[in-house]
């Protein structure tokens, strides 16, 4: 009896230890396959994302023709919340590049588009009687050196005014901008922050591209801060460069956005993608006529076409329903826009006729 309890007693330790050895390989073989599921699910998840995005592993930078802001590289709002954007109302200065030829004209860009920013300046050569508020810059009044001339004019706005706005639209006295849709573009954006926005052309020196100056531009206090601060600052030093190896040419001639772009760049001011939602132009730096029915046929605007930082639309898709501003708008022209913007209506037919 007792001989049969101990054999019995063998059998069932010889059964356990079988038993164990059967779920130790059980689960050593769940183990694997938990291994080898979790391997498979990350590389499932790495290919989704390259077939998705394929710049996310790539080592080259896109074409112009694909370049688009990538969330990450977008500035940050200032809220989440519509309802406080649209509260919302920074202060504007213009400052309008004039001259004594066009100086009627600023006297039709006060009467129109002008009226509505908060503050008006007109940067010139002399005062006289049709522009007695004329700012007379220190420079000599001609084209070659309108470089010169924007650089005096931002040591002006930053000696005078840096506390007067908190953005600065630059425009020619041949230009037209609707200030409404101005605000609603900036209030997307943080005006403490360098910032720079207008029509972007690309080019080799400038990497982010620079902003048109015919359609004019954009700037926050902190760009034009920097800009006088550190590259106006340094270049009494240095003999015209902002550093030894820079590329930002600060005498007095030269293409005025370029050299600006290039120095902005250099002083880390973002330049920023200020189409709209549909990826449409809101700056334009020919006249409406041009953009909608030449700027792809005209051979005179190839350097619009082959040197736009984003690809441009054909016909009426060219030009943003939030359009900000027009370029080479002739003096009667601005009265016309302004009738066109803000006086004519459609007919409703729910309005009663007295």
């Amino acid at each position: 009896m007792f001989l049969q309890r101990s054999k019995q007693l063998r059998m069932t330790r010889m059964n356990f230890r079988f038993l164990l050895e059967i779920y130790q390989r059980r689960l050593c073989h769940c183990i694997l396959l938990s291994r080898k599921f979790l391997i498979g699910f990350v590389c499932g998840v790495l290919s989704t994302l390259l077939l998705l995005n394929p710049t996310v592993l790539s080592c080259h930078p896109r074409t112009s023709a694909e370049r688009e802001e990538s969330p990450i590289q977008q500035i940050p709002l200032l809220t989440s919340k519509v309802s406080e954007i649209s509260k919302k109302r920074d202060r504007i200065l213009c400052w309008v590049i004039t001259s004594p030829k066009t100086h009627s004209r600023a006297q039709l860009i006060k009467q129109t588009w002008g009226k509505r920013c908060d503050k008006l300046l007109f940067m010139s050569s002399i005062r006289d009687n049709t522009l007695p508020e004329a700012i007379p810059l220190p420079v000599d009044d001609t084209y070659a050196n309108l470089w010169g001339k924007t650089q005096e004019a931002l040591k002006y706005l930053y000696h005078h005014h840096l506390d007067d706005a908190d953005w600065f639209y630059k425009a020619d006295d041949d230009t037209y901008a609707v200030l409404e849709n101005m605000r609603h573009l900036l209030s997307r954006f943080n005006a403490s922050m360098p910032l720079h926005l207008g029509f972007k052309y690309q080019h080799p020196k400038v990497q982010q591209g620079f902003m048109s100056g015919g359609s004019g531009y954009i700037l926050t206090g902190s760009a034009i801060r920097q800009f006088v601060e550190t590259a106006l600052g340094r270049s009494r030093h240095l003999r015209g460069n902002l550093m030894s190896d820079s590329q930002c040419v600060l005498d007095h001639r030269g293409p005025e956005d370029l050299n600006l772009g290039i120095c902005l760049e250099e002083l880390n001011v973002t330049a920023v993608d200020s189409r709209d939602e549909n990826k449409v132009e809101r700056f334009l730096p020919w006249s409406l006529e041009d953009m909608i029915c030449g700027h792809l046929k005209n051979p005179g605007f190839w350097y619009l076409r082959e040197f736009s930082y984003y690809p441009l639309k054909k016909d009426m898709k060219c030009c943003s329903p939030r359009a900000v501003a027009f370029h080479y708008v002739k003096d009667y022209q601005l009265k016309v826009y302004e009738y066109l913007i803000y006086g004519l209506r459609l007919y409703n037919q729910s309005e009663q006729v007295n």
